[in-house]
């Protein structure tokens, strides 16, 4: 009987320091949990702050860079070169890089008079003639609704003053150092492309955004 008591008053001890195990063992592993979440709450802190850091440069880089190129259109508008300087040279690339217009006639500033009525007459800022398209450019140092509208209303009537291109494909390109966006979506549902400054030279911004004939 006393046999039977003991090994009950043992089991009992055994359960306690059991239980007691168990109670320090969660103590460790809710301390573990929590040095593990500190441990992951200060990665995830460092990390948002330098995503935000890096997002705060590329928006000053970006803010940097249109304010350049805006200096770069003024300075251009008023020493008249921006057609000549930097549009002219990125159009004959384009033409044949993206679009694979072999270039038969290229013309800066080209005044055209219309052929029945010589009282209208058009001015092309740039003017790429190929075999079987052409590519008419607009080029504003400042881009405003009523620039584009009026390119638009234009386009429809090219052939009335180059009839002896009639039935080539026609590649519209709207050009200024800095488009914002608004205007490159406006130019884009109107199938005209926007070219404006990249880092390093001329690009077309909305290139994939356009259907293609």
């Amino acid at each position: 009987m006393a046999t039977v008591e003991q090994d009950i008053a043992n089991l009992k001890t055994d359960t306690a320091e059991l239980r007691n195990l168990l109670r320090v063992l969660g103590e460790e592993i809710r301390e573990f949990r929590a040095n593990v979440d500190a441990v992951q709450a200060n990665w995830e802190q460092r990390w948002a702050k330098l995503e935000q850091d890096r997002e705060k440069e590329r928006q000053e880089r970006e803010k940097e860079r249109r304010e350049m190129n805006k200096r770069w259109g003024e300075l251009a508008n008023k020493m008249g070169t921006l057609v000549e300087d930097i549009v002219a040279p990125n159009i004959r690339r384009v033409a044949k890089e993206l679009f694979g217009v072999e270039e038969i006639d290229f013309s800066v500033r080209r005044v055209v008079h219309h052929p029945t009525d010589k009282s209208r007459l058009k001015d092309f800022d740039a003017l790429l003639i190929g075999a079987d398209a052409i590519v008419l450019n607009e080029t504003k140092s400042t881009v405003r609704q009523s620039y584009i509208d009026d390119f638009i209303a234009f386009i429809p009537t090219v052939f009335e003053y180059l009839p002896e291109h009639t039935g080539k494909r026609v590649i519209p390109v709207f050009s200024s150092l800095y488009i914002p966006e608004q205007f490159v979506r406006y130019l884009t549902a109107n199938k005209i492309y926007a070219m404006a400054m990249g880092d390093d030279t001329m690009e077309i911004l909305n290139y994939n955004d356009i259907s293609k004939p």
